[in-house]
């Protein structure tokens, strides 16, 4: 029986307690286990010096063994976050240039999104009616009819509403997204469904993989360089918007425990609140 080193206390805390996304949970302690009872996987991806190379399905893991004194040293466990999003929700491959909106969002409350749609199923149709249901608290009807108007960009960005005009008057309409979201039976499902469309929205996306696999830090800074033409990155709005991505990129690690990297510390992983908890294992 091989002993476990690690590299670092915290790489050797997240093992002890499988502090991984579900998938990695679920793929990783049988190669854990081979490496306790040999002290190598039988086909690793490469040697580099003694540094061996595990390219598993939801991770990649680099360890150094040494026969000898039946010691296996875990140096890195990297987590293939792209792969397990386009597992878990339904992601294109590419996207047409056409058929993206230049508008950035300026609603970031995920919650206030999912009662936006459902206040539309139930017939309000008009951006100070859901201003007022939304909480509002201004003094001006423009006003109020502005924070209405903020939820339907935001959702007609991400796909989930349109607005079709007759005559003067212009009706909301769910999109079949939209009315999923609305009708769902439970909270859960709505979240799953909303952060489904979220990762369909391009800039988050992107962004999603800078700061996951990409290893960038998650900033006003790196959101404008993704999201934003270079013309609007100084614009009045440009700050607000950009804490509207950032919001709901730590929203969607959150939700699904993919590690993020934060200006504040390397990492966030969160456990996931719909993919379910595990144990640690005492014995690593």
């Amino acid at each position: 029986m091989f002993e476990f080193k690690f590299a670092d206390k915290k790489l050797q805390r997240k093992v002890r307690k499988l502090d991984f996304p579900t998938e990695v949970c679920q793929e990783l302690p049988q190669f854990l286990e081979a490496l306790r009872q040999k002290g190598e996987i039988a086909k690793v991806d490469y040697f580099l010096g003694n540094i061996n190379r595990i390219d598993a399905h939801t991770f990649e893991m680099q360890y150094v063994s040494d026969p000898i004194n039946q010691i296996v040293t875990i140096l890195d466990i990297q987590i293939k976050s792209i792969e397990l999003l386009k597992t878990r929700f339904s992601i294109p491959d590419s996207w047409d240039d056409k058929d993206i909106l230049e508008d950035i969002p300026q609603c970031d409350k995920p919650q206030k999104m999912i009662k936006t749609l459902e206040l539309i199923h139930q017939g309000l149709n008009s951006s100070y009616e859901l201003g007022l249901k939304l909480g509002s608290k201004a003094k001006q009807n423009k006003d109020v009819a502005r924070h209405g108007q903020y939820a339907l960009s935001t959702l007609e960005e991400l796909r989930l509403i349109e607005r079709n005009r007759k005559g003067r008057k212009i009706n909301l309409n769910l999109t079949n997204k939209g009315e999923l979201i609305a009708k769902a039976p439970d909270q859960e499902t709505q979240t799953r469904l909303l952060i489904e469309a979220m990762l369909n929205y391009r800039p988050v996306w992107l962004i999603m993989g800078a700061v996951t696999e990409g290893g960038k830090e998650l900033t006003d800074e790196l959101v404008k360089e993704i999201a934003y033409r270079p013309e609007d990155h100084l614009s009045d709005t440009s700050n607000r918007r950009s804490q509207t991505l950032k919001n709901w990129v730590k929203f969607i690690s959150k939700f699904t425990g993919i590690p993020i990297c934060l200006k504040e510390k390397t990492l966030q992983l969160t456990i996931p609140l719909i993919y379910g908890n595990y144990q640690s294992q005492e014995n690593l």
